[in-house]
């Protein structure tokens, strides 16, 4: 018998995240870190201020005798940093804040407390910066865990570069945070609020050192070093030059004929992942709008809109088996994808999704984070995918992380702020996906 109700279970359960990688987590890191290598989910300073910050801060605490880890330090820091930013602007929705929700009401602001795993977002912004901070040499580690990391010389002066005209209560924020860490309640000050916030923009020193580090970069290859200074090259030419169109027919100067094939490669790959997981979606909401149990039966054929889509995903995937880029994982998920039969081509993807969907026998049914409505943009794989896609002027699919990378140079040139103020639409969508 399949049951499918009765598990007896705790009175509230956690959220499970929908990251759906459909298998591809590698392929997609890879076409990521070839695109910009070292830049991770970057694509403004404070983040990078935030959590070297935390490092440095429980690296201190450790050497005076406090048991405290990198990721609790940092973690804290961020929702510190995020409160008082919310208190700065009314408690407003913003690109560059999390916790809107989750932070509001609350009162006791020890560390102690704030240290507490369930005390601000799932997400924070550390998890999709962290792997950045040893390829722009902010730490030195032999591992890629967080909580490994130290800060390196380069950490430590951009930590006091950006920090060094705040002085609560007439200390270093560095130091004033370590007393935190240590039992210390007092945070709700104006200074460390403006030292912390990622609303306040950073000095001109801390802006200097963080282009250094994306020229100069730490535990990186020379190779990827290079690839990183041309992509910032092209970005700042197109920030100068803001009629440019630049499309996948027209190759920059700036880029190397490999580099321009790998991001092309790239860019045709996640429109195929990306109609894939359309696809998963719209089943999703086709099962949510069933009454009774949600199944949907392969045996018994596909619904003509689905038919639709899967003949978008085979073109798609056409696309990308006609340019014979080598790669494996990418070149296996595209020959699934371009099947003649669709409802062999429909299991495939479900069985790869296994999350949302699925599959039981030769019916489709609900997966253990599915939620039979079609997402808000943003609201999955939150970490991987920028906001604003549609504001950049770029080549269409291109990396998530040269528009970041866009975004970052804005922050370093002074003009982020004044950008983030035009484009209302990008912020309503983003800010209302992740709150």
């Amino acid at each position: 018998m399949d049951m499918e109700w009765g598990l007896l279970g705790p009175e509230s359960l956690p959220r499970t995240r929908r990251n759906r990688t459909l298998g591809l987590g590698s392929t997609v890191r890879a076409f990521n870190n070839l695109a910009v290598p070292g830049l991770a989910g970057v694509w403004y300073g404070k983040q990078l201020l935030l959590t070297t910050l935390g490092i440095a801060v429980a690296e201190q605490a450790r050497n005076e005798g406090f048991r405290v880890t990198n990721i609790e330090a940092a973690n804290a820091i961020e929702a510190l940093a995020c409160r008082h930013a919310f208190e700065s602007n009314g408690w407003q929705r913003e690109l560059r804040l999390r916790g809107r929700i989750k932070l509001q009401g609350k009162t006791d602001w020890s560390f102690k407390k704030v240290r507490q795993r369930n005390f601000y977002v799932v997400q924070p912004m550390r998890m999709a910066v962290g792997q950045a901070l040893p390829a722009l040499g902010f730490v030195r580690t032999d591992s890629s865990l967080f909580n490994a990391f130290s800060c390196s010389d380069s950490g430590q002066a951009f930590v006091q570069a950006a920090t060094r005209e705040f002085r609560p209560y007439n200390g270093t924020v560095l130091n004033h945070l370590v007393k935190w860490v240590q039992g210390d309640s007092r945070v709700a000050t104006e200074t460390l609020g403006n030292a912390l916030s990622p609303l306040t923009p950073l000095s001109e020193d801390a802006k200097s050192l963080l282009r250094e580090r994306l020229l100069q970069g730490g535990q990186e290859s020379p190779e990827y070093r290079e690839r990183r200074r041309n992509a910032l090259a092209w970005v700042e030419s197109l920030r100068n030059n803001l009629a440019t169109e630049p499309t996948w027919q027209n190759r920059p100067n700036q880029i190397a004929k490999q580099h321009w094939s790998d991001l092309r490669a790239g860019a045709v790959f996640f429109v195929a992942r990306k109609t894939a997981l359309d696809i998963i979606d719209a089943v999703e909401a086709h099962l949510g709008n069933q009454s009774g149990i949600p199944c949907l039966s392969l045996q018994k054929g596909l619904p003509d809109t689905l038919k639709r889509d899967i003949d978008k995903l085979k073109a798609a995937a056409s696309a990308y088996l006609a340019l014979k880029y080598r790669n494996p994982e990418a070149q296996a998920f595209c020959s699934e994808c371009t099947q003649d039969d669709s409802s062999s081509l429909l299991r495939a993807l479900v069985k790869r999704d296994s999350q949302v969907l699925r599959l039981v026998g030769d019916d489709i049914k609900p997966g253990p984070v599915f939620r039979g409505r079609l997402v808000q943009p943003g609201e999955d794989d939150a970490d991987e995918e920028s906001f604003l896609a549609g504001n950049l002027s770029l080549p269409d699919g291109i990396s998530y992380r040269v528009r970041n990378l866009y975004l970052f140079n804005l922050d370093i040139n002074g003009e982020l702020d004044a950008w983030l103020k035009t484009k209302p639409e990008g912020n309503e969508a983003r800010a209302g996906a992740t709150p």
